[in-house]
C-alpha cells in the first residue's frame, strides 16, 4: 500500500508518497561495500548502508530521551528518538476491505527492511547506543473525521512493528515513522498491508457457531440411524444393512463413488492439517480421548456410518432414503460452515487463488448435490420391490466368464499366429509402409469400428493394463478414488501455501531480498525480487501442477499391477508373497489397504512436489546469484576434480576398444588372446579407473537426488499385496460358480429362507408391469421349454457328472484341514 516502498523519493510524489516536514529530515545513506578475497577471485559485500534513515547530522527535537542509566538492570543503552517523522497516507478502498473494516476485523500490517545506514552506526551500537524507533498512528472516516489515534511505543533493537487492528468505520490512516538519531533504524524497503484478522469477523463466529451445532447433530445421527433400522429390522422382514460390502462382488454405483468422494472432502483437509501440524478443526470442543480417535480419522467413519447405511437400505424403506437425505445435508452444512470463512478471508486476499480453489471444490459439490437428489427422489418415488432390492446388488458375470473360458478352451492342432496387438509398433509400421495399407482400408468403417463401446472399452483395458476376465475389487475402486480427490484438492492448497498472499515464497523473498541481491553485479532488490518471484511462481506451477498431475496419473498403476499379479495367483503363483503360499497376511492386513494407499499415496505425492520445488529453487538461485554462481563454476566446475571425471571417461573407452579389439577373442567376452602381453597391460592399466571412481560418487548422489522423486509416489507393496490376498481368498471365480453350482440344486423355497425373505414377491409398478404382460402363449412356452430342458438334463448327467466331480476335486484340494491333514502325514 505503500508509495516508493524503497524510499527513494522523499518529497518528490506530489499528493502521494513520503513526506517529511523539512526536505533533509530524512536522508539516503549509500552502500558501503567490504572487499572479501579468495584465491581466484574478489567478492565485494554491502555490510551497510542503501537505505533511508533519520539524518544523523541535523540537530532536533526529540520523543524519547533514555540516558542509559537502569542499563545494569534493564539493559537498556542510550537512546533518543528525533521528533522529525516519515509520513505516508493510507487509504481504504473496495467495498471487501470496508466490510471488514467496518466488522473491526482488519488488521494493518507494517513490514520493514532494517539495516544499518554506515559502519559508525555499528561502533555506537557496540559503544553505547540502542537502536530504536516508533510507530504512531492516526485514523480518519470516510467524512475525514479523526477518530482514534494509536502508538507502537518505544521498539528498541527490534525488526518487527507489531499489527494493530483498525477502529470501526476507518477509511484512510496516516503513518509516522520516527526513528533514534545517533545509531538510527536504516529502512531499505517498507511494506504495508491491510489483512483480515478471521476470529474478529462475524463470518467466522457464525460458522465456528454452526460448525459446532452440526458437529454434535452428526453424532446424534450414527446413534438414531443405526437404532431405528434395528428396530425396524424386529418388528419387520427389513434386514440391518451393511455400511459396505468389501469382502464381496459390489456394484460400483456412481452415487456410492460420490459418498466415497464427500468423505474424502474430510480426510484431504486432515491429512493437511495433520502433515502440517495444524490444529484439527475440533481442536476446541473434543477432549483428549476422542482427538486421539480423530487423529486416526475413526471420527470421520462414525460421520459417515449413517450415509452408508442409508444408501444400502434405500431400496428397502422409505424412511432410510429420509434419513439418508438428512444425514448428508447435516455433513453437507458442516462441510460449508468449515470452508467458508477459508473462501471469504484467506482465498479471497486473490482473485486467482480465489478462482482455482473454487474450481477444486467443484467435485465436491457436485457430489455432494447427487447424492442428496438421489435420496430425495427415492424418497417421493419409493415402492418396495423386491426384483428392485437383487438388481441393486446384481454385478456382472466377469467371474462366470473366466470359468467358462476356462472349461471351453479347446487346443487347436493349428499353429497360432501372432495377432496384431502383440506386434511390435516398427514391426507394424513397416507392415504399413511395405504393404500400403492405407490404399486397401475402408475409413469409413474403421471410424464406425472406433466409435463403438467395444472399441473404446477395448483401448481403455490396454491403457490401464486391465483384462476383460479380472474385476478389479471394490475396495480398490474406493481408494483410488479417494486417492485421485485428495491429490486434487492437495495441489491448491499447496499452491496457495507457497506463492499466495502471505505464502512461503513472497515472504522469504522480502525477508532476504536485501542480503541476496548483493550477490549480482549491479544489485537492484526491487528488480531482484520481482525476477525471483517470477522465477519461483514457475518452479511451484511445474511442482504442483506438473509433477501433482504426473502423481495421479502414477497412482492408476495399481490397476495394471492388481490384474498382474491376480491371474498370476489364479494360475497358483504364489512367488511375489514372502513366505510364498504359507505367508503371514491374515485379514486384519486387508482391513487396512485403503488407510494405508490413500495416507502412502498422498504423503510420497507432497514430499515429490515439495522436492521440486526445492530443485527449483536451487536453479533459481543459480539463474540470479551472479557471484556466486561464476565462483562456483570457476572453483569447482572448471578444476582438476570433475575436468579428471571427463579424462577417466574417455580413458575408459578407449581402454575398452583396446582391450575387446587386442585381448579378446572374437564373439566372446572371456576368451583372451596373446595371454602374456594381456598380464602387462592389466597390470598398467588396473588403476587408470581409480580417477573416475573418485567422483562418480558425487555424481550418484545427483542421481539420486533426481531418482527420488520417483519412488517417493510409489504406493506401498505391502499394502498392494494384503489386498490380493483377501481378494483371492473371496473372491476366487472357481469358488464363486462352484457355489452357484450348489445354490442351483436348492430348492425355491430352501433359498427364501436362507436369503431371510417372504415367499410372496413384492413388485413396483414398472416390474409389476412387465409381469402382468406375460400372455398365457408365453407360460405356455416356457412350461414347455423346461420340460424339454428337463429331457436334455437326463441325456447329460454324464456331463453333468463330470462336471460336478471337478468341482469337489477343486474344493477338496483347496480344504485347508485336508492340506493339514497331508502336511502331518
Amino acid at each position: 500500500m505503500f508509495q516508493d516502498g524503497i524510499c527513494q523519493q522523499i518529497n518528490q510524489i506530489n499528493g502521494s508518497g513520503w513526506r517529511t516536514q523539512e526536505d533533509d529530515d530524512w536522508i539516503y545513506y549509500p552502500q558501503q561495500f567490504v572487499n572479501v578475497s579468495l584465491t581466484a577471485a574478489k567478492v565485494s559485500v554491502a555490510l551497510v548502508g542503501g537505505c533511508c534513515a533519520p539524518n544523523r547530522y541535523k540537530p532536533t527535537g526529540f520523543l524519547f530521551q533514555d540516558d542509559g542509566k537502569s542499563y545494569s538492570t534493564t539493559g537498556h543503552k542510550m537512546v533518543a528518538i528525533a521528533d522529525r517523522p516519515l509520513v505516508q497516507n493510507l487509504t481504504v478502498t473496495g467495498w471487501y476491505m470496508k466490510k471488514f473494516v467496518d466488522d473491526h476485523a482488519m488488521n494493518l500490517t507494517l513490514i520493514p527492511s532494517v539495516h544499518h545506514p554506515d559502519k559508525q552506526s555499528i561502533l555506537f551500537e557496540i559503544a553505547a547506543f540502542d537502536r530504536a524507533m516508533m510507530v504512531n498512528y492516526q485514523f480518519f472516516d470516510y467524512q475525514n473525521k479523526h477518530i482514534g489515534n494509536y502508538s507502537s511505543g518505544v521498539l528498541r533493537n527490534v525488526k518487527t512493528v507489531p499489527d494493530i487492528t483498525l477502529p470501526r468505520y476507518t477509511r484512510s490512516i496516516v503513518v509516522e515513522f520516527y526513528g533514534s538519531r545517533a545509531d538510527p533504524m536504516c529502512f531499505s524497503y517498507l511494506y504495508a498491508g491491510l489483512y483480515v484478522h478471521g476470529p474478529f469477523t462475524i463470518v467466522v463466529k457464525i460458522c465456528a457457531q454452526v460448525a459446532s451445532v452440526l458437529q454434535y447433530l452428526s453424532l446424534i445421527n450414527f446413534v438414531i440411524v443405526p437404532v431405528v433400522f434395528a428396530i425396524i429390522s424386529l418388528l419387520s422382514d427389513f434386514s440391518f444393512p451393511p455400511p459396505i460390502r468389501f469382502l464381496c462382488r459390489t456394484p460400483s454405483h456412481k452415487v456410492l463413488m460420490c459418498i466415497v468422494i464427500m468423505l474424502g472432502s474430510y480426510i484431504s483437509n486432515q491429512a493437511w492439517n495433520l502433515i502440517n501440524s495444524q490444529s484439527s478443526i475440533f481442536h476446541e470442543w473434543l477432549p483428549r480421548a476422542a482427538k486421539m480417535l480423530f487423529l486416526s480419522f475413526f471420527l470421520y467413519a462414525v460421520y459417515f456410518y449413517p450415509v452408508f447405511l442409508c444408501y444400502h437400505a434405500t431400496y428397502r424403506s422409505r424412511l432410510a432414503n429420509f434419513l439418508g437425505a438428512w444425514s448428508t445435508c447435516t455433513l453437507f452444512g458442516l462441510r460449508f460452515s468449515l470452508d467458508l470463512p477459508s473462501y471469504v478471508i484467506t482465498y479471497a486476499r486473490s482473485i486467482p487463488f480465489l478462482t482455482i480453489n473454487l474450481l477444486a471444490a467443484v467435485p465436491t459439490f457436485i457430489a455432494y448435490c447427487v447424492v442428496l437428489m438421489f435420496f430425495v427422489t427415492r424418497y417421493v418415488t419409493f415402492q418396495p420391490c423386491t426384483v428392485c432390492c437383487f438388481e441393486f446388488l446384481e454385478v456382472q458375470d466377469i467371474e462366470e466368464k473366466y470359468v467358462k473360458v476356462l472349461m471351453t478352451a479347446k487346443r487347436s492342432s493349428k499353429k497360432k499366429t501372432t495377432p496384431i496387438q502383440s506386434t511390435s509398433i516398427v514391426g507394424l509400421l513397416w507392415l504399413i509402409f511395405n504393404e500400403k495399407l492405407w490404399q486397401r482400408l475402408d475409413w469409413k468403417l474403421i471410424m464406425r469400428r472406433m466409435c463403438t463401446r467395444k472399441f473404446i472399452k477395448t483401448c481403455i483395458r490396454k491403457l490401464f493394463g486391465l483384462h476383460e476376465h479380472v474385476r478389479i475389487p471394490f475396495a480398490i475402486k474406493t481408494s483410488l478414488t479417494l486417492l485421485l480427490y485428495c491429490l486434487g484438492q492437495l495441489i491448491p492448497l499447496l499452491i496457495t501455501q507457497m506463492i499466495g498472499v502471505g505464502g512461503v515464497v513472497p515472504v522469504h523473498i522480502c525477508s532476504w531480498t536485501p542480503y541476496l541481491s548483493q550477490f549480482q553485479y549491479h544489485p537492484d532488490p526491487m528488480s531482484f525480487a520481482i525476477k525471483t518471484f517470477m522465477l519461483m511462481q514457475i518452479a511451484v506451477y511445474i511442482a504442483t501442477l506438473g509433477a501433482g498431475g504426473v502423481c495421479m496419473v502414477y497412482s492408476l498403476g495399481i490397476l495394471r499391477r492388481f490384474t498382474k499379479d491376480i491371474l498370476l495367483l489364479r494360475k497358483g503363483d504364489y512367488f511375489l508373497f514372502k513366505g510364498k503360499r504359507n505367508n503371514g497376511i491374515d485379514l486384519d492386513d486387508s482391513i487396512r489397504f485403503l488407510g494405508v494407499l490413500i495416507g502412502f499415496g498422498f504423503t510420497g505425492t507432497l514430499y515429490v512436489m515439495v522436492e521440486i520445488s526445492l530443485i527449483g529453487t536451487l536453479i533459481t538461485a543459480a539463474i540470479q546469484l551472479d557471484r556466486v554462481r561464476d565462483v562456483v563454476f570457476r572453483h569447482v566446475g572448471y578444476g582438476v576434480y570433475f575436468a579428471s571425471f571427463f579424462i577417466a571417461f574417455i580413458v575408459q573407452m578407449i581402454q575398452r576398444r583396446i582391450t575387446n579389439l587386442v585381448f579378446v577373442e572374437n564373439r566372446t567376452r572371456f576368451s583372451i588372446q596373446h595371454r602374456a602381453p594381456f598380464l602387462h597391460y592389466w597390470y598398467f592399466m588396473m588403476l587408470t579407473s581409480m580417477t573416475r571412481a573418485l567422483t562418480s560418487y558425487i555424481l550418484r548422489t545427483l542421481k539420486l537426488i533426481l531418482r527420488y522423486p520417483l519412488f517417493s509416489i510409489r504406493v506401498d507393496r505391502n499394502a498392494e499385496t494384503w489386498s490380493l490376498l483377501a481378494e483371492h481368498e473371496y473372491n476366487n471365480p472357481v469358488i464363486l460358480v462352484f457355489v452357484e453350482c450348489l445354490l442351483d440344486s436348492v430348492d425355491t423355497f430352501t433359498t427364501n429362507r436362507l436369503l431371510g425373505r417372504n415367499v410372496e414377491l413384492k413388485l413396483c409398478r414398472s416390474h409389476l408391469k412387465k409381469h402382468r404382460t406375460r400372455t398365457e402363449k408365453d407360460i405356455e412356452t416356457l412350461t414347455a421349454s423346461s420340460e424339454a430342458n428337463v429331457d436334455a438334463k437326463k441325456s447329460t448327467v454324464s456331463s453333468k457328472r463330470a462336471l460336478t466331480r471337478w468341482f469337489l476335486l477343486y474344493t477338496l484340494i483347496r480344504n485347508p484341514m485336508l492340506i493339514q491333514y497331508r502336511r502331518r502325514s
